[in-house]
């Protein structure tokens, strides 16, 4: 009992001094790690979208085939070395729950609109720093239509009131 004691007293003295908890500071300390090696090796890009990993903060680890709900249960897939690989944070968590099959990749320099649902040249968009491709959804005029009509529906119900 009196290890288990010290090793907590021992734990909250280090997440003091660190100024966050200790697990997630060994965490990031993991990942620098990882995110140094794979630079010095130059294997920091994404499995997503082919581009540079430039910072730690970036930094993901994915498994290429999803695990999770696999219809065989297999959970070889999770654990298997050849199953994982590294990704932008923003490129990773848009596969999830299906999200990655909803995607519309187009021609270089070009956007979906969910509106018009079509292709159109990135300078139609907004930038989006949130969004996987860094564009609004909605082209500009769509978005300015969109929100007119919202702004119509608010007044309608401001006015009922």
């Amino acid at each position: 009992m009196e290890r288990i004691r010290s090793r907590r007293i021992s734990n909250k003295n280090k997440s003091e001094q660190l100024g966050m908890p200790f697990g997630t500071a060994c965490h990031q300390l993991r990942m620098r790690v990882l995110f140094y090696l794979l630079k010095k090796h130059s294997e920091n890009v994404c499995f997503q979208c082919g581009k540079k990993i430039r910072t730690v903060e970036e930094l993901s680890i994915e498994h290429k085939k999803p695990w999770l709900y696999h219809p065989e249960h297999d959970n070889r897939r999770f654990w298997h070395m050849s199953n994982i690989a590294f990704s932008h944070r923003k490129c990773n968590t848009q596969h999830v729950h299906g999200a990655r099959h909803k995607r519309k990749i187009g021609p270089d320099g070009t956007a979906w609109c969910t509106s018009c649902k079509k292709f159109l040249n990135t300078d139609s968009f907004h930038k989006d720093k949130n969004h996987w491709n860094g564009y609004h959804k909605r082209c500009k005029q769509c978005f300015y239509a969109y929100r007119k009509q919202w702004r119509k529906k608010i007044r309608s119900r401001s006015s009922i009131e």
